[in-house]
C-alpha cells in the first residue's frame, strides 16, 4: 500500500479495507473491464476508487516481476503531471493485492473532481457553438506535449472539462499509459486520432494546435487526419465504428466539399461563375476564391456576392507580383475546411449538377478529371444571371442562337445516361488533372504537397496530377458528366520560355516518378539542381 505523506489514519484504514469492502460500498460510475466507484468519507470528502481487473496469468507475471501494476503507474504519473501544472485527479493512494506471490487486483484512489463533461459529446452533434472548447483544448494539449507528456489513451472519456468564470479547465484521467520525453509535432498531431467528431472538428484542432506549437497548419492537418483515419480503420476490423468517420453531415457540419476557384482581374466573369454555384442542386459545399492579386473591383464583387448567395465564400488574396497562381492555390487549400477539394476557375460556369457529380463519383485512390465547354466571346458576354439560374445557357439551342458554332464537342451538353457513359469510356483524352475541372481528396493533395510554386502559366495543374498518379492515385474521366462553360478571355501569361520551363519540370516529375514537391504548401529542403530546359 502506498499513500501520500499527508494521509490520515481514517484514509489508511479505508484503503487497507478495499479488498473486502469495495463491492459493498460506494456508488458505481463506471463498470466494464475495470470498475470505478465514488465513496463518501466520514470527513465529508468524496474519493474515487478505480479497481483494475485481474490480469491474464502471463500479465500477472509481467506486472509482478518486470513492470509496475496499472494502479501504481496511475499514482506515480498523477504526481508527475500535477507537479508540472497539468490537471489530473489528486492521487491519494494505491493498493496492490497479491495471490500466491503474483499480482491479483490493484486499486487507485484519488480525489473526485468536479469536471462534469467529457469529449464524447463531440461525437453527438456538431461543433457549432462549442468552438471555444476545441480551441482551448488544442492549446491545452500543446502545453501538455511541450511539457514532455504524451497520453497514450487520449480518448474522449479520458478528457474531462468544465466551463467556469475563469475559462475552460481540462482534467486528464486514466493516465496509467503515458510516454515521457520530447513530443514531436507529428506525434502530437497523431495523439488526437482517437477522438470522436467529424472532419470539421479536426481542421479546427489542427489549426489551433499548429499555432500553439509554431508549426505548419497544413502539415498538422495532414498528420492529424491521416492518423485519425488509420486508427479508426484498424478499429473497424474488430468492431463496428461508433462514429460516422467521413460523413461531416453526421456531426451537424453540412459542408462536404470545398470549391477552390482561381481568379485574376475578371470580376464580370467571376460573378457569373458564382451565380452558377448558387444554382447547384447539392448545397453541401463552400467556395474558397484563390485570387492571384486582383484589384479592388474583385474584392468589391466578392463582398457583394457574400450577401447575395446562400453558400459561404472566403477570399484568399495576395498582392499582384506576376503569375503566382500555384502559390495562391496552395494558400486556398490551407483555408479549405472539408476533406474533399474541387478545383475550377473563375471563368468556368458550373452546370447545376456540377458539385453533385463530383461528390457522387469520388472514390478512395482516385481523382476526378473533367473538361470544359469553351464559348466564344460574344456568347460569353450574352449570358445573364437569369440564364444561369434557369439553366438556359447550358442548352444547345440557346447557345447556338447566341453565337456558339456547331461542333462534336457540343455533345457534352446533351450527354446523359448511356451516351454519357460511352463518351466518358471511349474519349481519346486521358483523365489528367485539369485545373478548371478536377477534384480529389485533401489528404492525397497534402501528401503531394499541393502545387509546385515554381510552375509558370501552362500545364501547372497537370504536374500535380502526374505526381498523384506516381503515388498510385488514378484519374477517373468525367468530362461528359461534370459540365462547365468556359468564358472567353485572353492569355497574357503564355510565353515560349515559360512553356519550356514547365515542360522540363513535368518531364522531371515523370522520369523520376516524383510523388511530392519540396516547392509546395510546406517549404522543404530544396534540391540544388534545377531541371534542364
Amino acid at each position: 500500500m502506498t499513500l501520500t505523506p499527508d494521509a490520515d489514519e481514517s484514509l489508511r484504514r479505508f484503503v487497507r479495507s478495499l479488498p473486502e469492502t469495495f463491492e459493498q460500498g460506494g456508488r458505481v460510475i463506471y463498470r466494464q473491464r475495470n470498475e470505478i466507484r465514488v465513496f463518501d468519507l466520514p470527513d465529508g470528502r468524496q474519493i474515487n476508487v478505480k479497481r483494475y481487473r485481474v490480469p491474464p496469468l502471463p500479465l500477472r507475471f509481467v506486472y509482478t516481476l518486470f513492470r509496475a501494476p496499472k494502479a501504481r503507474r496511475a499514482y506515480d504519473y498523477a504526481l508527475r503531471l500535477r507537479q508540472a501544472g497539468i490537471e489530473t485527479p489528486t492521487p491519494l493512494a494505491c493498493l496492490i493485492e497479491r495471490q500466491g506471490g503474483l499480482l491479483r487486483r490493484s486499486y487507485f484512489v484519488s480525489e473526485q473532481v468536479p469536471h462534469d463533461r467529457n469529449f464524447y459529446e463531440f461525437g453527438r452533434g456538431g461543433i457549432d457553438g462549442r468552438e471555444d472548447i476545441l480551441r482551448a483544448f488544442a492549446r491545452f494539449t500543446a502545453r501538455v506535449h511541450e511539457a514532455g507528456f504524451l497520453h497514450a489513451d487520449y480518448s474522449p472519456g479520458n478528457i474531462l472539462f468544465r466551463k467556469g468564470a475563469q475559462g475552460i479547465d481540462f482534467c486528464l484521467v486514466d493516465i496509467n499509459r503515458m510516454h515521457f520525453g520530447p513530443v514531436s509535432v507529428r506525434s502530437g498531431c497523431e495523439n488526437f486520432a482517437r477522438l470522436w467528431g467529424g472532419d470539421g472538428m479536426f481542421f479546427l484542432l489542427a489549426k489551433v494546435y499548429a499555432e500553439a506549437r509554431g508549426a505548419d497548419e497544413v502539415q498538422c492537418t495532414a498528420w492529424m487526419l491521416s492518423a485519425r483515419r488509420a486508427f479508426w480503420r484498424r478499429f473497424a476490423r474488430k468492431r463496428p465504428l461508433p462514429i460516422a468517420l467521413d460523413d461531416v453531415a453526421a456531426e451537424g457540419h453540412r459542408k462536404k466539399l470545398s470549391v477552390i476557384l482561381s481568379t485574376y482581374n475578371q470580376p464580370e466573369w467571376l460573378e457569373k461563375v458564382l451565380w452558377g454555384y448558387e444554382a447547384q442542386t447539392d448545397r453541401r459545399f463552400e467556395v474558397v476564391i484563390a485570387d492571384d492579386g486582383s484589384d479592388d473591383r474583385t474584392r468589391s464583387l466578392i463582398e457583394r456576392m457574400q450577401g447575395e448567395v446562400t453558400f459561404p465564400i472566403r477570399h484568399v488574396w495576395h498582392p499582384d507580383n506576376g503569375f503566382r497562381k500555384c502559390e495562391i492555390l496552395n494558400r486556398a487549400i490551407a483555408e479549405a475546411t472539408t476533406g474533399y477539394l474541387l478545383f475550377s476557375d473563375g471563368d468556368c460556369i458550373p452546370r447545376c449538377d456540377f458539385v453533385a457529380v463530383h461528390l457522387a463519383r469520388r472514390a478512395p485512390g482516385r481523382f476526378l478529371s473533367g473538361g470544359y465547354h469553351k464559348l466564344p466571346m460574344a456568347t460569353s458576354k450574352a449570358i445573364t444571371r437569369d440564364d444561369i439560374l434557369s439553366g438556359r445557357c447550358f442548352r444547345s439551342p440557346w447557345l447556338k442562337s447566341h453565337g456558339m458554332p456547331r461542333s462534336f464537342k457540343n455533345n457534352k451538353l446533351t450527354a446523359f445516361g448511356l451516351k454519357e457513359s460511352l463518351l466518358n469510356a471511349f474519349t481519346p483524352t486521358r483523365p489528367t488533372w485539369n485545373g478548371h475541372n478536377a477534384s480529389g481528396w485533401l489528404l492525397d493533395i497534402l501528401a503531394a504537397n499541393g502545387f509546385d510554386e515554381r510552375m509558370a502559366y501552362g500545364g501547372e495543374d497537370r504536374e500535380l496530377g502526374e505526381r498523384l498518379e506516381n503515388a498510385g492515385i488514378r484519374g477517373r474521366q468525367i468530362r461528359y458528366s461534370a459540365i462547365c462553360l468556359h468564358l472567353d478571355h485572353s492569355r497574357g501569361y503564355v510565353t515560349p520560355d515559360a512553356l519550356r520551363f514547365n515542360r522540363a519540370l513535368r518531364r522531371e516529375t515523370r522520369t523520376r516518378r516524383l510523388t511530392r514537391t519540396p516547392f509546395g504548401i510546406v517549404k522543404e529542403e530544396q534540391p540544388k539542381q534545377q531541371p534542364e530546359v
